[in-house]
């Protein structure tokens, strides 16, 4: 038997909805909260969490221009709780909520930092 003239039939794609392929390749917003941490003045760490911000959130938050606002809606404790008022978090000292600001940035999948996170989950 000749190999020209056997045919190989193509398997049919597994068919995967948009919605599930963009869930499966975690193009949602994380429900979960996920650790960072920050230097403190005297050289050590601090532990904190970080609550990832839906689109709309995050871009009403960035379109008001007020850093407080956005770090009030995403720095929290491990159970997703709020840990600084929009009041607290305007008064803390500009190169700390600069970091923090950062931070959320990062969460929120923007800069270098984002994709160093993004290759430490797996979804780089």
């Amino acid at each position: 038997m000749s190999k020209t003239n056997e045919t190989t039939e193509a398997k049919p794609l597994e068919s995967v909805s948009i919605l599930q392929a963009f869930t499966n390749a975690g193009m949602f917003a994380a429900k979960d909260v996920q650790p960072d941490t920050i230097e403190l003045p005297d050289g050590s760490k601090a532990q904190f969490y970080v609550r990832a911000l839906p689109d709309t959130e995050f871009r009403s938050l960035y379109a008001s221009g007020d850093r407080a606002k956005l770090i009030a809606a995403t720095i929290c404790d491990e159970d997703g709780k709020r840990v600084l008022t929009e009041k607290q978090a305007g008064e803390l000292k500009p190169k700390v909520a600069a970091s923090l600001q950062s931070i959320a940035l990062k969460h929120a999948g923007f800069g270098s930092d984002a994709d160093a996170l993004q290759e430490e989950a797996g979804n780089g």
